[in-house]
């Protein structure tokens, strides 16, 4: 769909008509034929240039291929298709221009708006009936939704003396995710280690997990786990076997806490604390042997909770990418909102851009005030980005 088109004269064509008009006077006051001529003749390929630029963008149709997403500081390659739906004649030197603009960015409304970018790609020739494929490659840093589009096509062929510029109104949206680092040695020999402790206290006496089949019955069994329907069909004694629960289950619970005027130490903190909660998803999500819960303190409360799984990934990555900073002491209230969902025996892991101390009970007063709350305050594993608490689980490559 075309928004708008123009025509204009390029700097070369002002300097062209300027000789043009200085020839044309020359010849009309001295009356000098063979300049007159030659005026008649430097009109020419004015008139044909001012055709050939409309005629070039005519019949024209491009097609924008966009990633769903890519995490902030990898390549983005994006593939334009441009297809000429006439018939005879082929279209020369077509530029296509591009705009990349942040809608919703992580930082919220208190930075100032950034600058589009405006990545173009150059189609030498594109033959009537037939299409050719461009490609553009940049890279994003900084998370957040961009709006990529409209796209302007323009052209000066032959002679660049006018340029013709149609704006195509096709729009797409591109999600930058956080940033992927690297969990070191430490984090998953502590994770093994969180996962064995809890293993081994809910293996008490009489405790049964999932049933999963029956067995054959063997002495020192329990007499209660006898299957009496099958064990009268098989013409023997057998009993239901029960896998012991492993809860491996991870919340993860993010409080981004920056100054009115942050400074950009303050804004490194909340990159590294959302990249260090998406890798640990990330890590989790690949595995798929666990269930996640992740939530954060910002102005919008909201969490994510399910099995670990790529489409719960998607979901944490896109909430991850808007997710922004706030200068309000949110974590109170998150600690009492989540905590209440979370099953016992989860591992509860707090990613703060300060210092946080879970055994003020002033500050955390609706927390500490009913025994659930008190239990989980308690096995809360803190790690403040901003100390050299990070260094030891993760790494930002």
């Amino acid at each position: 769909m075309i928004r708008n088109h123009r025509t204009v004269i390029c700097r070369e064509g002002w300097y062209y008509m300027v000789v043009l008009a200085m020839v044309l006077t020359g010849a009309v006051y001295r009356e000098v034929n063979l300049l007159l001529m030659l005026a008649g003749m430097l009109a020419g390929p004015l008139l044909f240039n001012w055709r050939a630029v409309r005629l070039t963008l005519r019949g024209l149709e491009v097609r924008r291929k966009v990633p769903e997403g890519v995490c902030a500081g990898d390549l983005l390659v994006t593939q334009l298709h441009l297809r000429n739906t006439r018939r005879r004649i082929g279209s020369w030197a077509v530029m296509a221009e591009e705009q990349i603009r942040l809608e919703t960015s992580s930082a919220g409304d208190a930075g100032p708006p950034q600058k589009p970018i405006h990545p173009s790609v150059l189609f030498p020739y594109v033959p009537a009936g037939e299409s050719r494929m461009g490609v553009y490659r940049g890279r994003l840093t900084q998370r957040g939704r961009y709006r990529i589009g409209p796209l302007r096509l323009s052209t000066r062929f032959p002679f660049g003396l006018f340029c013709r510029t149609i704006t195509v109104g096709q729009t797409d949206t591109l999600t930058v995710f956080p940033r992927l680092g690297r969990l070191t040695r430490a984090w998953v020999t502590r994770r093994r280690e969180s996962f064995a402790g809890t293993h081994r206290r809910e293996r008490r006496p009489g405790l049964e997990g999932d049933f999963y089949g029956v067995r054959q019955w063997r002495s020192g069994d329990n007499k209660r786990r006898i299957h009496w329907r099958t064990s009268a069909r098989a013409g023997e004694l057998v009993v239901r076997q029960f896998e012991q629960p492993r809860n491996r289950d991870l919340a993860v619970l993010i409080d981004l806490w920056q100054p009115e005027h942050p400074t950009a130490e303050h804004t490194d903190n909340v990159e590294l604390a959302v990249s260090f909660a998406a890798t640990v998803a990330a890590a989790l999500c690949r595995k798929g042997d666990a269930n996640l819960l992740l939530a954060s303190a910002d102005p919008r409360p909201q969490h994510v909770a399910g099995p670990a799984s790529t489409p719960l990934l998607q979901e944490i990555m896109h909430r991850l990418a808007v997710t922004g900073a706030s200068a309000a002491d949110q974590l109170p209230e998150l600690l009492d909102r989540v905590v209440k969902q979370i099953e016992p025996g989860t591992e509860v892991v707090l990613v703060s851009t300060r210092a946080v101390d879970l055994s003020n009970t002033s500050r955390f007063a609706a927390l500490w005030s009913n025994p659930s709350g008190r239990a989980a305050a308690r096995q809360v594993r803190c790690i403040d980005v901003s100390s050299d608490d990070l260094d030891e689980y993760y790494h930002l490559d």
